[in-house]
């Protein structure tokens, strides 16, 4: 029972972390389609696009943390 537990905590984990990782990368994808967008101004592009790197390198510092944590580290 306890290892059918664990497994089944590992899973969820892992399914939390799949879509949070998703997450990072829808937003940063929104972010960068709407700082073309006309009607913004120059500061709200420089926002989206700041907004965009932000997502991205927390989505990539994730995928560094994960496999740090399956290296053992």
């Amino acid at each position: 029972m306890s290892e059918l537990f664990n497994w089944i905590v590992t899973l969820a984990y892992f399914a939390v972390f799949i879509m949070g990782l998703v997450g990072c990368f829808k937003d940063a994808k929104l972010s960068w389609i709407t700082r073309n967008n006309a009607g913004l101004t120059i500061f709200e592009k420089r926002a989206y696009k700041l907004k965009a790197g932000a997502s991205l390198s927390l989505a990539f510092l994730a995928i560094l943390g994960l496999l740090q944590a399956m290296a053992g580290v």
